[in-house]
């Protein structure tokens, strides 16, 4: 600890006094009112991105999750927003051993189970 403290007063030691600036506030200064600021940019989740367009076409895409395989399913139409999507999270592929590993176990290591798997309730919900 009073080893760390010595590196921490050297290396203020080491800094140059003078004024301080700080240089992205004045970023922030010079725009005062952009158009995100307006009304209807507040729900940009509802806003389409008038540079992406979904061609007519069906789309699967599996990436790497930290708890598996996280899946997307998109229908184009030719427009901004998908004609469908579905996204299979990795939780929902986890939860399909469930029956295989509660087989023959007790009821009170069934909670135990689940956890040791992982499981979010909010994303295997479909």
């Amino acid at each position: 600890m009073t080893e760390s403290i010595k590196i921490i007063q050297q290396a203020l030691e080491g800094i140059s006094g003078g004024p301080y600036e700080n240089l992205e506030m004045r970023h922030f200064d010079r725009l005062k009112d952009p158009k995100w600021n307006n009304f209807e940019y507040r729900f940009i989740s509802k806003k389409p991105s008038p540079s992406f367009e979904l061609s007519k076409q069906e789309l699967y895409v599996r990436v790497e999750a930290p708890k598996g395989e996280l899946g997307i399913f998109l229908i184009g139409d030719q427009s901004v927003f998908p004609w469908r999507w579905k996204i299979r999270p990795p939780g929902f592929i986890n939860l399909q051993i469930l029956p295989q590993l509660v087989k023959r176990m007790k009821l009170a290591d069934i909670m135990t189970i689940l956890g040791s798997i992982d499981i979010i309730m909010g994303e295997v919900d479909c």
